[in-house]
């Protein structure tokens, strides 16, 4: 992760020394490696007893620099300083000129957080709060063995008290309730972490008024070590945020940022509320898919976050055409249908309505969100409404086809969605001459209907096509004997109908 003030968070993890190990500045003394500022220059003073073995002692200073002679990559600098419960302290790197490594450690040896990166502008800040005893806290400072060296100059200030802290590892617990939490953003990039019990299954949601803009909401799976829902304000006036997840686990964090822009006044106050929303209303995957028997023609559900997908097996007739149209509430987000056979891939056009041909016994279809990241979420209700189209009259490959047959021959296809396709085939003779036509449509009265031909292997035929009158023609001639195939279809799911298509053999 960054170490700046958009860095995102790791699970503290041991760091292996990156080397040799060194205590900086060891031939200067116990201030070893210290610049006074202008405004600080009354020496420190010996370093208290007790400091670890091999560690510069560093006592907080908010306008004292320190400056360590970095010149081995493979090197490690170790600092160690007085932490105290309930306090706010900041690292500052003055001069950033490679990728810096920190890994801060407790009075025990435990290991709080390590955190990786950098920025181009200095300062590049860490915030670190929330330590549960007082001690020598001792700060590792690496980097890559292939960076090149440079010294390292930096601040370590104290920022006062802070009422919630901001390490994982020492996340505060917190209670999903309607109670509101208060806190507020001591300065840009400081962060508020929490710790609470789920329920596998159910629905988290965390909404939060913020005095000022410039603010980060986020859930964060401590386990998986990642995110799993985060919202920033996407314009400069929204002051309230609201975010949720699915619990897959036991223990998830809560992390708020009120402070998050360098605009911003310091402190940014804040409140939130952390809700149980219950268990999501449907199941997310095929194993887990909410049964509709035969006829359903509709079923309520809801999106409760994000990134929800609600799933559906419903019972259908095979061979059958089906719509599914999904109906979204008053709120944000619109609803998205997408659809998938037994033990296939969910596939969809990103639209409220989704249609099918069902080959067996049941079919899935799947219900999701629009996508769209949104500063507020809100849980949106919606209703997934079925139609059976009825059967399909022709087959929808060559090998399927319906056979035409005679010198003149009428067909009636029904075209019952736009997925639709009817396939029909006709034998012709070398030289033979012949002719389709049917009646001409438009969007007032009904979807053109298009007719392709093609060869037994599958290959265009080029078969131009006027409109004569009323009715839409098709001559050719066909050098070669053997079996071809007109492929119907339309381009649009408005107004589909009934088509009378006449087929005929011309005299040569």
């Amino acid at each position: 992760m960054g170490l700046g003030c958009e860095s995102t968070p790791d699970e503290p993890t041991p760091l292996p020394d990156a080397g040799t190990s060194v205590d900086a500045g060891s031939d200067a003394g116990p201030d070893a490696g210290v610049d006074a500022g202008p405004d600080d220059n009354t020496p420190e003073g010996p370093p208290p007893p007790g400091v670890p073995e091999g560690h510069t002692f560093l006592r907080p200073s908010a306008t004292r620099v320190h400056t360590v002679a970095w010149t081995d990559p493979q090197v490690t600098l170790r600092f160690a300083f007085l932490g105290q419960a309930g306090r706010h302290y900041d690292f500052l790197v003055e001069e950033y000129q490679r990728w810096i490594i920190l890994t801060l450690k407790d009075p025990s040896g435990a290991v709080l957080e390590r955190r990786e990166g950098g920025v181009a502008i200095p300062p590049l800040t860490t915030h670190w709060s929330g330590f549960t005893q007082e001690g020598f806290y001792t700060l590792e400072v690496s980097t890559e063995p292939f960076e090149f060296p440079r010294d390292l100059v930096f601040r370590l200030v104290d920022q006062g008290p802070d009422a919630h802290g901001d390490l994982l590892a020492t996340a505060a617990p917190w209670a999903p309730s309607e109670q509101p939490l208060m806190g507020q953003g001591e300065h840009p990039g400081e962060r508020d972490v929490f710790s609470f019990s789920t329920v596998a299954g159910h629905v988290y949601s965390l909404g939060c008024d913020f005095s000022h803009p410039g603010w980060r909401l986020s859930f964060f799976d401590p386990v998986l070590n990642y995110f799993v829902s985060e919202v920033t304000n996407a314009n400069a006036t929204e002051l309230q945020a609201s975010t949720a997840f699915k619990a897959p686990a036991e223990r998830f964090l809560a992390i708020v940022q009120a402070n998050n822009s360098l605009v911003a006044p310091s402190p940014s106050a804040y409140q939130c509320r952390l809700k149980d929303e219950g268990a999501d209303d449907h199941g997310e995957r095929m194993e887990t898919a909410t049964a509709l028997p035969q006829g359903t023609t509709s079923i309520a559900g809801r999106l409760d976050f994000r990134a929800d997908f609600d799933v559906f097996a419903l019972s259908v007739q095979p061979g059958h055409h089906y719509r599914a149209t999904c109906d979204p509430g008053a709120t944000p987000p619109d609803c998205r249908v997408l659809t998938a056979p037994p033990g296939g891939e969910f596939e969809g056009f990103n639209d409220i309505v989704m249609a099918f041909k069902a080959e067996g016994a049941s079919y899935y279809v799947g219900v999701r969100g629009d996508g769209v990241l949104r500063a507020r979420w809100t849980s949106a209700p919606y209703t997934l409404r079925f139609e059976d189209l009825g059967l399909d009259d022709h087959g929808d490959t060559r090998q399927t086809a319906t056979p035409m047959t005679g010198p003149s021959q009428t067909v009636t296809v029904h075209i019952s969605e736009f997925i639709d396709e009817d396939y029909l085939s006709f034998e012709a003779v070398a030289g033979g001459r012949y002719r389709l036509s049917g009646d001409w449509r438009d969007t007032s009265t009904g979807e053109q209907l298009f007719s392709t031909l093609y060869d037994a292997q599958g290959r265009t035929i080029r078969a131009p096509g006027q409109h004569v009158g009323s009715r839409w023609v098709k001559e050719f001639t066909l050098p070669t004997a053997g079996t071809y195939f007109f492929r119907m279809s339309v381009g649009l799911r408005e107004n589909l109908i009934d088509h009378t298509v006449l087929f005929e053999a011309l005299d040569p």
